[in-house]
């Protein structure tokens, strides 16, 4: 236990860094470049980490978990392997820059896109590259190297766009969607290089012990089977994010520029209530995986008892100070963003009820059930969905919210029900209570 508190002090670290970073980004993006051209990159980005949801088909999180599950000595020579590279290099690419082709070429040529055209364009671009960032973090996480799973696109990505919006400032280059997105693009680019250079190391040695070997051990499901169990993670991929993306998309198409800006700023000042569950599940994913794998449902519990209580300690009371300062917090990014404490206090509800369910879903993925944790999500995006196109006319950004607050609030509590019936843990706030 002493290790892991070390290794999450560590963490907390990084992630703390992480967030005053997006933090620090995310006010210099809105003061530099203003409300709207701000909400037509926040529409860009959530098309692009839907995508990338989609169009990795969660093989990202099969090579994590294979890897933490046998170890990274035996993963690369097992049957497995080779069949999710495979998959990979016949499915996942190909796929990936045909969307990319087509998404710039649909932009570009035809009007659908409408004042979302530069940023739409530059997202699409930069597919293959968040794509490629996102395997090579998935792959530093499943050797168990958390801080190095998430310097490229929590440290490095936003400093580049601190750096890059500050020098379109001095520069005198105008807030407009292409400085923006090129902004983007850079920061992208620049975030990749660096994730790649601190897994290279590792990732050479996988390749080096794994592909081509002639010792391939272990049976495999077979490629269906496989891409079926990475559909379900891609899924599960939407849980905590779903809020957020799903409700400036809806909120693009049936509002404006300038409500897409408040609901995500909403969206991602909530989030701050949830840091340690971020940093307890990059430490524990692995670690879950393991303890599957190992068929110890006792160690699985014991995980799940720890977990609770970090995310009681430090969840709650978050939660509780940004809905009682919600003004101030929002008016930090500007007078206009003040409007959205409202929307950020039901973000912050929603949150709070994912912290004392505790993480079900991702019990339910890395312990053989990511098809009822995929289930369970598809269930709460149409909740979410239905709301939002009757919420959304009505009540701008606070009704985007009320929608997403439902959804979450529905994901939390039935996703405690079939952790508990599926896998016999128990991940929520009332399992201190209990002796492990």
């Amino acid at each position: 236990m002493k290790s892991i508190l070390l290794k999450l002090g560590k963490l907390m670290g990084v992630r703390v860094l992480a967030i005053v970073l997006t933090f620090v980004q995310t006010i210099v993006m809105t003061r530099v470049f203003g409300s709207e051209v701000f909400g037509l990159l926040s529409f860009g980005l959530s098309i692009s980490a839907l995508l990338i949801l989609v169009l990795s088909f969660g093989l990202d999180q099969v090579l994590m978990r294979d890897i933490a599950r046998f170890g990274k000595a035996v993963a690369p020579k097992t049957e497995r392997w080779t069949h999710v590279w495979h998959l990979i290099r016949r499915w996942v690419i190909p796929v990936t820059l045909t969307v990319a082709v087509t998404g710039v070429l649909v932009s570009e040529l035809t009007d659908l896109a409408g004042v979302y055209r530069v940023s739409l364009i530059g997202t699409f671009l930069m597919l293959p590259v968040i794509l490629f960032r996102k395997y090579v973090e998935a792959i530093s996480l499943g050797t168990k190297q958390v801080v190095r799973s998430i310097i490229g696109s929590q440290i490095a990505y936003p400093i580049l766009m601190i750096i890059g919006g500050l020098s379109v400032m001095a520069l005198g280059l105008g807030s407009s969607a292409m400085t923006v997105t090129a902004t983007y693009v850079c920061a992208g680019f620049g975030s990749l290089i660096v994730a790649t250079l601190l897994i290279y190391p590792t990732f050479s040695s996988l390749r080096a012990d794994g592909f081509g070997a002639r010792d391939i051990v272990g049976e495999s499901p077979g490629h269906r089977a496989i891409l079926t169990s990475g559909g379900h993670f891609a899924l599960v991929a939407f849980g905590f994010i779903l809020g957020q993306h799903i409700s400036v998309l809806m909120t693009g198409v049936l509002a404006g520029p300038e409500d897409v800006a408040l609901v995500r700023i909403a969206a991602r000042v909530a989030e701050m209530a949830g840091l340690m569950r971020t940093i307890v599940l990059l430490q524990y994913k692995p670690l879950l995986a393991e303890a599957y794998g190992k068929g110890d449902t006792a160690l699985l519990q014991k995980h799940a008892y720890f977990m609770s209580k970090v995310l009681t300690i430090t969840g709650v009371p978050a939660t509780l100070g940004l809905w009682i300062f919600a003004d101030r917090v929002m008016g930090v990014f500007g007078p206009e963003f003040v409007d959205g404490a409202w929307a950020m206090r039901l973000y912050v509800s929603g949150v709070f009820f994912l912290l004392i369910c505790g993480p079900g879903s991702t019990f339910l993925s890395f312990c053989g059930q990511e098809h009822l944790a995929s289930r369970n999500l598809l269930v709460s995006v149409a909740i979410q969905f239905v709301l939002n196109l009757f919420l959304i006319p009505l009540f701008g950004p606070e009704g985007c919210a009320a929608a997403s607050c439902v959804a979450m609030t529905y994901l939390a509590f039935s996703g405690r029900r079939l952790a508990i019936q599926k896998v016999g843990v128990d991940p929520s706030i009332f399992v201190i209570f209990k002796k492990v």
